[in-house]
């Protein structure tokens, strides 16, 4: 009866030990996701993302086309405060939304940029990456915009475009073909490093400027 008795409590401490340490890891795990944005965000795990991307701590980064920041408030807590996030888009309403959502979280190194169809409003010489998601096949200059992009970058500067894969998805809309983005983005005058494919629905395309 003693050891039965000294087995049901070891059994509910453990019990007690597992539900408060799943308790902390609930609360610690980081979701800055608004409502609508869960379902994007599985397809796109910003952590993921920002992992093959290399982006550190300390690094500056422009998300152009950032809307209301779905990426922009993950790029923000992984920078730190030592690194800056330029969030760049023409729409004033979403950046505006993104100025609240940042100070929501305690986030003041997000930098709004309102830019205009070609010219991003980025100072020259200042970003780690500029990346891009989902966004090329919006754009209605995308070959002047993304040209304008090169000064923006540092010297070992990057840019990333995330765009769906018509192969992986089966979309015929809301994409811009493999094809015509590396023709697009060779025009701007960047060459293509490396692709990677491990979204479910969209590829990852590394390039660096032809000139530095």
């Amino acid at each position: 009866m003693k050891k039965l008795l000294i087995r049901s409590l070891i059994v509910l401490s453990l019990t007690l030990f597992v539900a408060a340490a799943s308790v902390v890891w609930t609360q610690d795990k980081k979701d800055f996701a608004e409502p609508g944005e869960k379902r994007q965000n599985e397809l796109q795990p910003p952590e993921k993302i920002m992992n093959v991307i290399g982006l550190k701590p300390g690094m500056v980064i422009g998300d152009i086309g950032a809307g209301r920041g779905r990426f922009a408030v993950w790029f923000a807590d992984r920078v730190g405060a030592n690194g800056k996030v330029y969030a760049n888009d023409i729409d004033i309403d979403a950046l505006i939304h993104l100025a609240r959502r940042c100070k929501q979280h305690g986030f003041y190194n997000v930098i709004m940029r309102r830019g205009t169809v070609v010219n991003p409003n980025i100072p020259d010489g200042v970003l780690d990456i500029a990346f891009i998601v989902n966004v090329h096949h919006h754009l209605d200059k995308p070959v002047e915009l993304i040209k304008n992009l090169i000064p923006t970058l540092k010297r070992e500067g990057i840019l990333v475009i995330v765009e769906n894969d018509p192969e992986k998805s089966g979309w015929t809309s809301h994409m811009t073909l493999k094809e015509v983005l590396l023709q697009q983005v060779d025009q701007a005058g960047f060459k293509l490093v490396k692709i990677e494919t491990f979204l479910p629905e969209d590829n990852i395309y590394f390039f660096h400027p032809k000139k530095r």
